[in-house]
C-alpha cells in the first residue's frame, strides 16, 4: 500500500480532473499527498523577452499558483471527506516530466499520479508526451489518469 502519493497537474481543464482524482484517491488511500506543477523552462521564451514583462516569470508562477489552490479548494468543496487531509504543493520550473520524476526519486514516492495527455499539443510533438516519460523513467508505480474511468 503505497505512503506518499505525488500527483502531477497542469493547468487545463485534464488538470482540474487529475486534481479531483487525486484528492479522492489521497482520501481512500489514507495517503500523504503533495500536487506538483512544472512551469515551462526558460530556454522556451529565448527571443521573446523584448515583448514580456520585466516580471514575467514571477506573474506566471502567481497564475499558477491560484488555479491550482482553486483546483484543490473545488475537489475538497466537490468531495469533502470527514476526516480533513492538508495537502502540499510544489512548483518547479523546467521539463514536466524530469521535474516529476526527479521530485519522486528525491521524496521517495510510492505512486506518481499523471494525466493522460498534457495541455500542450506542440511541446508533445517536439519533445515526447510527459506521461510517457514518466512512465516509463519513475521509480515507482505511476497511475495514467484518463477521465471516465474513475471509481470515486
Amino acid at each position: 500500500m503505497p505512503k506518499k502519493m505525488l500527483v502531477a497537474v497542469d493547468l487545463s481543464k485534464l488538470g482540474q480532473a487529475v486534481v479531483t482524482y487525486g484528492h479522492s484517491l489521497a482520501h481512500r488511500l489514507n495517503v500523504e499527498t503533495t500536487f506538483i506543477h512544472v512551469m515551462p523552462a526558460h530556454q522556451l521564451w529565448k527571443g521573446y523577452e523584448p515583448w514580456f514583462p520585466p516580471n514575467f516569470d514571477t506573474e506566471i508562477r502567481e497564475i499558477a499558483e491560484k488555479k491550482i489552490a482553486y483546483f484543490v479548494r473545488k475537489a475538497e468543496e466537490d468531495a469533502p471527506y470527514p476526516e480533513h487531509k492538508s495537502h502540499s504543493i510544489v512548483y518547479a520550473s523546467g521539463d514536466p516530466g524530469e521535474q516529476v520524476i526527479e521530485y519522486a526519486k528525491q521524496h521517495h514516492m510510492d505512486l506518481i499520479v499523471v494525466g493522460y495527455k498534457g495541455q500542450s499539443t506542440l511541446e508533445q510533438l517536439i519533445v515526447g508526451s510527459t506521461a510517457s516519460k514518466i512512465a516509463r523513467y519513475a521509480p515507482c508505480s505511476v497511475l495514467i489518469y484518463r477521465p471516465g474511468f474513475e471509481v470515486l
